[in-house]
C-alpha cells in the first residue's frame, strides 16, 4: 500500500518527466502532427515507460503509435515470453505492433562480429522493416540519460575524439537506414526516474537477465564502472550530461566551420573524396582529422568510422607521403597520393580520367591507307590525298610509313616538337604532365615507322619533330587526327 505523501512524490516524478519529455520533443523537433511513430518495445522498464509516456503525450501531439519488438535468438524461452508481454500489452493497450525473430548468435558467426553488435545490427534492420510495413519514417527508442553516460564511457575507453563525447543524439539517421530518423525521446532522463514512473502507473515490465551478464562490455561498464563512478560523484550521469551537451556544442561549431571553409575545396563523388595536396598541408589538424573521418564515413556508407589513434596515423602518414603512395584504410577503402591532390577513394575506384581519351592497353591497331577508325571518342583516317573538310589535325607522312595506334611500351622514348629532335622517355615525359599513373598505359599513341609522332593528351594530340618524316605530298598520305 503506497501511504499518500509517497503517491504525491510519484505524482510529482510523473509530471515532471512528461514536461521533461515533451520540452525535449519540441526543442528538438523530434516529432510532426499525424507521424506514425514506431515504438522499440522490449518489454523492459525503460520500453514500458517510453511507451506510456508516448500515449499520454499522443493526443497532444497528433501522433499514430505503432509497437515494435523483436526476440533476439538468445534467451529462449525467456526471450519468447518477453515478445509475449510486448504483445499483450500492445492489444491491451489497442496499438498495433509488429513482432519479429532474428538468429543474432548466427549473424555473429556470419559477419564476424560480437553478440552484442550483432544485437543492435539486427535490431536496426528490424526496425527498418517494421518501420517499412507501417508506412512509417521515424523510430522511437528508450535510451535514458545513463545510457548516455555509459555510452560516452565506452567512447573514451576506446579513445574517441570530441565528437564520442557528444554520445547519443537526440535524432540521428538510423545506422544502415538513411532514409529513417532514430529519435530518444527520454535522453534527459535518468533511469531512477523511469522506476518512479511505472510505479506510479502501476505499470508491470520485465526484467532481462542477460543484462546482468557482465561478460557484455556495456553491462560491465554500468555495473563496475559506473558505480564505482558514483561514489566519487552521486551526480556522475548528470555530469556525463553536460560533457555531452558541451562536446556537442563545440562539435557541432568545428563542423560548421568544415563544411564552410573546407568543403567547398574538396570534390566529393561516389567514387571517393580528393583536396588539393597544398591545400590540405595548409588546413589546421582539427580540419585534416575531419577531413579523413567524414570521408571514410561517407564513403563506408555511414556504417563505419575511424576511431582517434587512426585518424592521427593517417595525418603523420600524408605528411610524409610521397607520390603514388597508397594507404589501406579498410572497408576497401584507401588513401592515394597523386601529383597535386590526395584521394581518399574506393580501391575500385578508376582514377579521374574524364578529360582523357583512353583505349584499351593491349591496343595495337595498323593504320592503313583509307583506314577511318572511331575508338573512345578518337577518330582517326589515313587518306592519299589532302582534304579541305577536314575536323583535326594532318600530318603529311611519306607513304611507305607503317603507321599504327597503340599505347606505350616500356622504356620507349618521344621526340617532342619544339625541343630540336632531343628525345624523353615517354614515362617522364608524362610524369612532367601529372598524367595519373593509373592511366599512362591507356593514353593513345601514333607511331610511323615503330618510331612515336603523336601522343593523346585529353582534346590535344601532342606531336613529335616530324623532320625525320620527308614527305612530298605528291606521294605522301595524310594522317588525320581528331
Amino acid at each position: 500500500m503506497i501511504d499518500t505523501a509517497h503517491a504525491d512524490s510519484l505524482r510529482v516524478w510523473q509530471t515532471m518527466i512528461l514536461k521533461t519529455v515533451l520540452r525535449t520533443i519540441e526543442k528538438h523537433k523530434l516529432l510532426t502532427a499525424n507521424q506514425t511513430v514506431i515504438v522499440a518495445v522490449s518489454g523492459g522498464v525503460d520500453s514500458v515507460a517510453l511507451l506510456h509516456i508516448m500515449m499520454r503525450l499522443r493526443p497532444r501531439l497528433g501522433l499514430r503509435l505503432h509497437v515494435a519488438s523483436l526476440h533476439h535468438g538468445i534467451r529462449g524461452q525467456a526471450a519468447q515470453d518477453d515478445l509475449n508481454f510486448v504483445q499483450r500489452m500492445a492489444e491491451q493497450w489497442q496499438l498495433p505492433y509488429t513482432l519479429g525473430q532474428a538468429d543474432v548468435p548466427q549473424l555473429a558467426r556470419e559477419r564476424g562480429i560480437g553478440i552484442e553488435a550483432a544485437a543492435r545490427q539486427a535490431r536496426y534492420d528490424f526496425l527498418a522493416r517494421a518501420a517499412m510495413q507501417a508506412n512509417s519514417d521515424c523510430v522511437a527508442v528508450a535510451h535514458h540519460a545513463k545510457d548516455q553516460a555509459e555510452t560516452i564511457l565506452m567512447h573514451m575507453i576506446r579513445g574517441s575524439g570530441l565528437s564520442g563525447l557528444k554520445g547519443m543524439q537526440f535524432a540521428t539517421a538510423m545506422p544502415n537506414h538513411a532514409t529513417l530518423t532514430l529519435i530518444r525521446p527520454l535522453l534527459e532522463i535518468p533511469r531512477e526516474d523511469l522506476e518512479l514512473y511505472c510505479a506510479a502507473h502501476n505499470l508491470h515490465f520485465r526484467h532481462d537477465d542477460s543484462n546482468d551478464d557482465i561478460r557484455y562490455r556495456r553491462n560491465f561498464i554500468r555495473r563496475e564502472v559506473m558505480s564505482r563512478l558514483q561514489q566519487l560523484n552521486p551526480n556522475v550521469t548528470a555530469a556525463f550530461a553536460r560533457l555531452a551537451d558541451s562536446a556537442g556544442v563545440d562539435e557541432d561549431y568545428i563542423s560548421s566551420q568544415f563544411e564552410a571553409a573546407v568543403l567547398p575545396l574538396v570534390h566529393v563523388g561516389d567514387a571517393g573524396w580528393s583536396l588539393s595536396r597544398m591545400t590540405y598541408a595548409q588546413l589546421h589538424p582539427a580540419m585534416q582529422h575531419r577531413l579523413f573521418r567524414q570521408a571514410f564515413r561517407q564513403l563506408g556508407g555511414g556504417a563505419a568510422t575511424l576511431n582517434h589513434e587512426n585518424t592521427l596515423e593517417l595525418v603523420r602518414w600524408a605528411r610524409r607521403a610521397k607520390v603514388g603512395a597508397r594507404r589501406d584504410l579498410g572497408r576497401s577503402i584507401q588513401l592515394r597520393m597523386a601529383y597535386e591532390d590526395l584521394y581518399i577513394e574506393h580501391q575500385s575506384a578508376v582514377a579521374s580520367h574524364h578529360h582523357y581519351r583512353l583505349i584499351d592497353a593491349e591496343t595495337n591497331i595498323a593504320l592503313d591507307v583509307s583506314a577511318d577508325i572511331t575508338l573512345e571518342r578518337l577518330h582517326i583516317q589515313v587518306v592519299s590525298e589532302q582534304k579541305s573538310d577536314i575536323g583535326g589535325m594532318s600530318l603529311l607522312l611519306p607513304a611507305d610509313a607503317a603507321l599504327c595506334l597503340r599505347t606505350r611500351r616500356a622504356g620507349e622514348r618521344f621526340r617532342p616538337k619544339g625541343m630540336g629532335g632531343k628525345s624523353r622517355k615517354i614515362k617522364d615525359w608524362m610524369i612532367d604532365r601529372k598524367i595519373p599513373r593509373q592511366i599512362r598505359s591507356q593514353i593513345p599513341i601514333v607511331s610511323a615507322n615503330g618510331e612515336v609522332i603523336a601522343i593523346c593528351l585529353g582534346h590535344t594530340w601532342h606531336l613529335a619533330d616530324l623532320s625525320r618524316f620527308e614527305a612530298d605530298e605528291n606521294c605522301g598520305i595524310y594522317l588525320i587526327l581528331d
